[in-house]
């Protein structure tokens, strides 16, 4: 009998917890000037994150989320008509966070010792993710007159979610804006 009255609970907390949760790809990420750069003999891609709806990201924030985008660059040398040799790869990490006792939007970049922080998100956005960096290893694994493609998948998502939560909600998306996926093809 105890087994009746619970499962209703259970699946009434179930219902309300995605009701509850925040809708699923709400916001979209755009790519700002993907390139292949030689920075004192290390091979390195540059580019820019920008997010679409300011809105949506801001209300996920406030809202207690931590978000994390995460970027990951291959690249890969085409050695036969259909296969490639990965030759580098890359991934950076980086927190979105909003603290409701300062009022201030906190963003946290490798290779700094303290995040930036801004009351503005669309400032601290342009000034983080505005202009990104990822060393991939040396320039010289590349060789003249050959064919490449860099790959970029990127990611934006929520951080910070309880294991029994996940289980629970299985095939639910933690993604706050569709994962993204570039490729640049360049001859060396």
């Amino acid at each position: 009998m105890q087994l009746r009255r619970k499962t209703p609970l259970v699946a009434a907390f179930a219902i309300a917890l995605c009701l509850c949760a925040h809708t699923a790809a709400a916001a979209n990420l755009t790519l700002q000037n993907l390139v292949v750069d030689n920075q004192s003999g290390v091979l390195a891609a540059r580019f820019g994150i920008g997010v679409d709806s300011l809105a949506e990201v801001s209300e996920a924030l406030t809202s207690g989320m931590t978000l994390d985008l995460r970027c990951k660059t291959r690249l890969t040398r085409r050695v036969g008509l259909f296969s490639s040799t990965q030759l580098a790869a890359a991934t950076l990490d980086s927190k979105l966070r909003y603290d409701s006792l300062t009022r201030e939007f906190s963003l946290t970049l490798p290779g700094r010792d303290t995040p930036l922080k801004n009351t503005r998100l669309d400032d601290l956005l342009r000034d983080g993710w505005g202009a990104l960096t990822l060393e991939m290893g040396p320039w010289r694994a590349m060789e003249r007159g050959q064919d490449y493609t860099l790959s970029l998948d990127v990611r934006l998502h929520q951080v910070d979610i309880p294991n029994w939560v996940q289980r629970t909600l299985l095939f639910w998306t933690w993604d706050l804006a569709p994962q993204a996926s570039y490729q640049l093809h360049f001859k060396a």
